[in-house]
């Protein structure tokens, strides 16, 4: 008899994709537009949500309904990550020029956070966003 494999999934496992809104535009273009006050340039933007130039273009234009699970959990930790700002750093000014400093804590090595969010690798928006989680305690 085959081992029942109904219960396997890790208690930290992602969401599953079915507990995702249709349409998750407005999100997308959230995202966009906190990467727009964060004043990066494309390249860096791009390299964050994890597309194209031609998929940026056409996203400012008219954020998709659908992305894939990795532009999912980009935006997810791009929204995540500007909330903490906001929470951490009430003055508007602080909470956009944040990315831009330098930052002596490990993670950062000196260099500014965006650095490391725009490094290509979804695992660097997460290092980012679970290390602002921690400095909120």
């Amino acid at each position: 008899m085959p081992a029942n494999r109904t219960n396997t999934a890790r208690p930290h496992a992602a969401r599953p994709l079915a507990d995702v809104p249709e349409d998750i535009s407005g999100a997308v273009a959230t995202a966009l537009n906190i990467l727009e006050q964060w004043r990066l340039p494309r390249e860096q933007q791009c390299a964050m949500l994890g597309i194209s130039e031609r998929s940026w273009y056409d996203w400012k234009r008219e954020p998709p309904a659908r992305v894939g699970r990795d532009t999912l959990e980009r935006v997810s930790y791009i929204l995540g990550i500007w909330k903490a700002l906001r929470l951490l750093l009430p003055d508007r000014q602080a909470h956009l020029r944040w990315p831009h400093l330098p930052n002596r804590a490990p993670l950062f090595a000196g260099r500014p956070p965006v650095e490391r969010m725009a490094a290509g690798q979804v695992g660097d928006l997460y290092a980012v966003r679970d290390w602002l989680d921690g400095w909120r305690g």
